[in-house]
C-alpha cells in the first residue's frame, strides 16, 4: 500500500486514518463479545445455585435440571404465581422430549408443513436427496473457502471425544464454537448443515482451511475412513474408489 500511494500523500494519510479506526473498532468488537461471554458464565452460574436450591428442598432431583424448566417458570415457583409446582415431573416430561430430539433424525433444512407445526409433521424434504446428487460418488455443496484437497474423511460427531489425525478431512453435521481446536488439525472441512455466514464456514475462512457447506445427506453417505476429495471453490466433493477394491468387487 505504501508503494501504490507514493504519489499520493493525501490518500495515503486518509488510508492511514481509516486502518487506525479499524483496528480501534475491532479491538472494541473482540473486547465486548469476551465481556458478552463473561456474562453468559455469570447468568449460568446464578441458575445452577438455584438448581441447588431447589434440589436441597426436594423439588428437583439435580441441579442442573434447573435448565429443563423456563425463566418464567423458575421465577413463578419462587413468587407462587406458578400453574404447577411440580417441577420434578415437569423436568421428567422435558427430558423424555429432549431424548426423542436427540435421537430421532435431524429436520431437513427445508421443509413444508401442514396444520399445527408439532402436530404429524415428519419434518421432511419435499425434495429428494437423490435429486441433488451429480453421481453416486460426487455431491455438491457450498464452497465457502478455495482450494483442493485429498485426504481421509474423519467423521465426527461428538468433539468432546473426537481424536482427528493429522491432514484428515473432518466430516460433521454441523459446527458450533466448542469445535474450534479439531479445526487446526484437519486439511479440509466437510459440514452437511449451515450456510455461508456459519459458524463453519467463517473459522474455515478464518483459518484458510478448504471448506464446503450444505451437502445434503453428508454423514449418510461418507464413512469414517473414505477416501475423498474437495474443491472448496467449486463446492464438489468426490469420494474415491480405491483401484484395488474396484477390483476385487468386479471380481
Amino acid at each position: 500500500m505504501r508503494a501504490a500511494l507514493r504519489g499520493s500523500p493525501v490518500r495515503r494519510a486518509m488510508l492511514w486514518w481509516v486502518m487506525r479506526q479499524v483496528r480501534k473498532r475491532v479491538r472494541n468488537r473482540e473486547n465486548l463479545r469476551f465481556e458478552r461471554t463473561r456474562l453468559f458464565g455469570t447468568i449460568r452460574r446464578l441458575f445452577l445455585e438455584a438448581g441447588h436450591r431447589l434440589q436441597a428442598i426436594g423439588r428437583l432431583d439435580d441441579a442442573r435440571d434447573i435448565f429443563y424448566l423456563e425463566l418464567e417458570e423458575i421465577l413463578a415457583f419462587s413468587d407462587g404465581t406458578a400453574t404447577t409446582s411440580d417441577l420434578r415431573s415437569l423436568v421428567g416430561l422435558r427430558k423424555q422430549e429432549f431424548d426423542l430430539y436427540r435421537d430421532g433424525p435431524a429436520p431437513a433444512e427445508r421443509f413444508e408443513t401442514r396444520g399445527p407445526v408439532y402436530h404429524a409433521q415428519p419434518y421432511r424434504s419435499s425434495k429428494p436427496i437423490a435429486a441433488t446428487e451429480s453421481g453416486r460418488d460426487e455431491r455438491k455443496g457450498l464452497g465457502c473457502c478455495p482450494g483442493v484437497v485429498r485426504g481421509k474423511a474423519c467423521v465426527v460427531r461428538d468433539p468432546k471425544h473426537a481424536l482427528l489425525t493429522a491432514g484428515c478431512i473432518l466430516v460433521a453435521d454441523h459446527t458450533d464454537p466448542g469445535w474450534i481446536m479439531l479445526f487446526p488439525s484437519a486439511s479440509g472441512l466437510l459440514v452437511e448443515r449451515g450456510s455461508l455466514l456459519s459458524h463453519s464456514a467463517i473459522v474455515a475462512r478464518e483459518l484458510g482451511i478448504p471448506a464446503v457447506i450444505s451437502i445434503p445427506g453428508l454423514l449418510d453417505w461418507l464413512q469414517d475412513g473414505d477416501e475423498v476429495e474437495l474443491d472448496g471453490a467449486a463446492g464438489i466433493v468426490r469420494r474415491l474408489v480405491d483401484v484395488a477394491s474396484a477390483k476385487e468387487t468386479n471380481a
